[in-house]
């Protein structure tokens, strides 16, 4: 919990000089913002991630969220979505939806992946039997009622070094 205080905390707050002392440039006044801030914060703990071909692998990303219940509106479902952006990076491919107890994967991810979900915020993806197809560039989406964050994770392939005795 102290985390995702610290983490709105910095996400809201910017500095700018004191009009009053412009000779000492490192003091600085705080402001924060309370209503109109981010009410949704995704990070992806590891930027690059390493998996060899037919090993297991989870892509790591959490979620910190405001919990705000207006009167009337009740609370919002939380969905998770997982795609692989390609190499130009135009295109995203479908990789797994979640909200709720609802799941669906797509194309050849069926079968292969599944959300950790070791904590209440923990959106990770678990890709199981990886395949030369899976290295690249993944994008995790979380999205709460009008609110959204994205975090990106490459999958790299960790080769193995061959003696070569000729």
């Amino acid at each position: 919990m102290t985390s995702l205080l610290f983490l709105v905390l910095i996400s809201v707050c910017w500095a700018e000089p004191h009009p009053d002392n412009s000779s000492l440039e490192h003091e600085r006044i705080i402001h924060i913002r309370e209503e109109n801030g981010p009410r949704l914060l995704v990070v992806a703990e590891q930027a690059k991630i390493f998996s060899q071909r037919g090993g297991n692998v989870t892509l790591p990303c959490k979620f910190y969220h405001e919990h705000t219940s207006t009167a009337g509106s009740g609370t919002h479902k939380i969905r998770v979505k997982w795609t692989k952006l390609t190499s130009d990076y135009l295109k995203e491919v479908d990789v797994f939806v979640a909200m709720g107890h609802h799941r669906k994967s797509y194309g050849k991810y069926q079968g292969r992946v599944f959300l950790r979900e070791s904590s209440e915020n923990d959106a990770s993806l678990i890709i199981t039997n990886i395949m030369l197809e899976d290295y690249g560039r993944y994008k995790c989406e979380v999205i709460e009622g009008l609110e959204d964050d994205t975090a990106v994770v490459a999958l790299n392939l960790e080769g193995r070094k061959r003696l070569n005795y000729t």
